[in-house]
């Protein structure tokens, strides 16, 4: 019995409903205001009570009301933000407030819609692996409730219901598959750089004490990179992200800026073919800043980013969703210790404006370190003897890496230098600037990521929070830009082994991270579960997430030789006709089986067989009408024309307590339908015979 999409939702539909409205919400609470994830479970909560009977139906004033107050409680929480974390939050409002009016099998449908919609919208947050199986499985569940619905059956078996909806989306599956590979991949002709919102984990504009301490103490990643050879040694792989040249106080900013990005047509990203040239692709994870991340002296491999005039890589647009890009490097400039960054050659002269910039300080404070560096100047050393003299200074004094250093006083540099004598890598860099630009050498804080993690199982690298470091750049004159790592000098395994092994000793890697799988890395299982589920993400990201025209392109043509769009589109028409053909048949087949079932077709055999020898059914003639009309022609035949008519009204009418073996039944109303025919043909055959 088909229900009618005005009658009520009964009781099991309600609890189907609410499974799926908190399947697909649940994500959402992360995104939005404590007051309105609490709002929608209660609202949850109200819709049960009103459907036991315990409340009534809100009125039309009611809901009005109801309305108004959720609007003024969001535009007090979200007012001046205007980002897609905002957008969704009204949406996850509007849903939860939709469900106390959902009354009827139509409300019911428009709501299951709804969330189908909802359920795509957690992708604006969130592209991983896990995300999608997460909200496949969420989209099940309000398919279920939908297919439900549709059937008009809502007290089907909740086994049949799962079988029915898991073989429709098995059959949708071939199809969501081909479109999504062959369909043509076309860049959207207009963009708005909108942002979730959310704060981002990683390196900022400037640097002060204790800022690198915490971020050491994140697992999250930074970014992975896939190298075209051989990863090169962990001591070589400085990734540069941008230089900090002004100093104030004990902070250390970025003088460098970047302009707005604005809304424009979003081109496709493409990425030059670099055979024979040693190469790196990365796929960096959302920072909501341009910056990119690039060894030294690499050279600039896809369209989404360009080499600055200071020598570093960055996006056109700020990255608020997993972005790669591709370099090509030397592999003899970081076989070198110490090795030219700049890109520039042969070397140039700083302009006055960069030597201004590169030696600012502060005119006081710090008076110990001042007299410190008067003193080396006053043995009349060369710049890079004097830049050596200080690198070896931090290796032969007491000097000690730590995560947890000491406070210091309002003179950071003296008290770092000449009494602590313990801190990690942005000491030891700002230390080593500050008394280079008292001693007149251009110098600049590179802050980035250094080292990382090889991913055994898919042979790349990944670069985590924990990997942040600092280290200095100090200009020559006749070498330009070199790189000095003063933190090598103190910890070298920090450089060759990563910050787990420098610390290890303190015990403080990760320390205040407990629940972090990266802080159990010597355990081998949690290790390998660790490797095997970013794998899985990296190719969900590489694959899946990152199928753009060029990807979708190189890998067709593995297949199909030179693929244009001009073929993908033709491709697809035909894709697209012998599914459409296939669905009519299979939809026709279907059909006719649904419509006419077997004991009908038995019936109709029957009658079939006799109008070829002259005995037509009348229009609207019963079988029991045309079974007795047959036993006045036919009287020998009529036990077995009795019988016929009496099978079909016994499995097509009986009652269900004195319903026979329908198998059997049928099974012998074929064999009499085929003896009765073949009786009825003789019979004639012999009587039409002369005499």
């Amino acid at each position: 019995m088909q229900h009618s999409h005005d009658s009520l939702i009964p009781r099991n539909a309600l609890f189907a409903l609410l499974v799926a409205f908190f399947a697909v919400m649940l994500p959402h609470y992360s995104n939005v205001s404590a007051w309105l994830a609490i709002s929608s479970v209660v609202i949850a909560l109200l819709r049960v009570g009103i459907y036991k009977g315990w409340l009534p139906y809100p009125n039309a004033r009611a809901k009005t009301l109801l309305v108004f107050i959720a609007i003024a409680a969001f535009y007090m929480t979200y007012r001046h933000q205007f980002s897609v974390e905002t957008a969704v939050a009204f949406f996850v409002m509007s849903v939860s407030l939709k469900l106390i009016e959902v009354k009827f099998a139509k409300d019911c449908y428009l709501f299951v819609f709804i969330l189908l919609y909802l359920c795509a919208c957690q992708f604006l947050f969130s592209q991983t692996f896990i995300t999608a199986l997460y909200q496949i499985s969420a989209a099940f569940v309000a398919l279920s409730v939908l297919f439900s619905l549709h059937k008009g059956t809502l007290t089907i078996p909740r086994k049949v219901r799962v079988i029915e909806v898991t073989k429709l989306i098995m059959v949708a599956v071939p199809l969501v598959i081909a479109i999504f590979m062959f369909f043509p991949r076309i860049a959207p002709l207009w963009s708005i750089p909108l942002s979730t919102g959310k704060a981002y984990t990683g390196i900022s504009d400037s640097m002060s004490p204790g800022q690198i301490a915490e971020l050491t103490q994140s697992s999250a990643r930074a970014f992975r990179v896939e190298f075209s050879g051989e990863i090169p040694a962990k001591s070589e792989l400085y990734w540069r992200g941008l230089a900090l040249d002004f100093l104030e106080g004990d902070t250390w900013r970025s003088s460098e800026y970047l302009a707005r990005s604005f809304m424009g047509r979003l081109n496709e990203v493409r990425t030059d073919d670099t055979e024979g040239q040693p190469s790196y692709t990365v796929l960096i994870e959302p920072t909501d800043k341009k910056w990119a991340y690039g060894l030294a002296g690499s050279e600039v491999a896809s369209s989404n980013i360009f080499m600055s005039e200071r020598g570093y890589v960055r996006f056109k647009s700020n990255v608020i969703q997993p972005t790669r890009y591709k370099l090509s490097y030397d592999l003899g400039v970081l076989a070198l210790n110490q090795q030219s960054s700049n890109t520039e050659a042969p070397v140039r002269a700083l302009s006055a404006k960069e030597m201004k910039r590169y030696l600012q300080l502060p005119s006081t404070g710090n008076p110990q370190t001042r007299a410190f560096i008067k003193a080396l100047l006053a043995k009349d050393l060369s710049q890079v003897e004097l830049t050596e003299y200080l690198m070896s200074y931090f290796r032969e004094q007491p000097f000690h890496y730590t995560l947890r250093p000491p406070r210091t006083s309002g003179a950071f540099f003296d008290d770092f230098m000449f009494s602590t004598q313990r801190g990690f890598c942005a000491h030891y860099a700002g230390s080593l600037v500050y008394m280079l630009r008292l001693a007149g050498i251009p110098s600049r804080v590179l802050v980035g990521y250094q080292g990382g993690e090889i991913n055994e199982q898919e042979g790349y690298l990944m670069v985590h929070q924990y990997d942040a470091h600092a280290w200095v750049e100090v200009w020559h004159e006749s070498t330009g830009w070199l790189r000095y790592d003063p933190t090598a000098m103190v910890a070298p395994d920090r450089i060759e082994q990563g910050l787990e092994e420098a610390v290890r000793d303190e015990g403080t890697f990760l320390s205040d991270n407990a629940f972090s799988s990266a802080r159990y890395n010597r355990i081998e299982l949690v290790r390998w579960m660790r490797l095997r589920l970013d794998s899985i993400n990296y190719n969900w990201q590489k694959w899946v997430v990152g199928y753009d025209g060029q990807t979708q392109y190189k890998f067709l043509s593995r297949w199909l030789g030179d693929v244009s769009f001009k073929s993908l589109a033709l491709i697809m028409a035909v894709l697209g006709g012998v599914m459409v053909t296939l669905a009519f048949v299979v939809l026709g087949y279907s059909k006719k089986r649904r419509t006419v079932d077997k004991v009908v077709l038995e019936f109709e055999r029957f009658c079939s067989s006799l109008e070829k020898i002259g005995v037509k059914r009348a229009v609207g003639e019963t079988p029991k009408q045309f079974t007795n009309r047959l036993v006045g022609r036919f009287p020998h035949h009529k036990k077995s024309l009795d019988y016929l008519s009496d099978c079909f009204y016994w499995l097509q009418y009986a009652c269900d307590e004195n319903k026979p073996d329908e198998v059997s039944l049928l099974k012998s109303m074929k064999e009499k339908r085929k003896t009765l025919v073949r009786d009825i043909k003789n019979r004639r055959l012999r009587t039409q015979k002369p005499a």
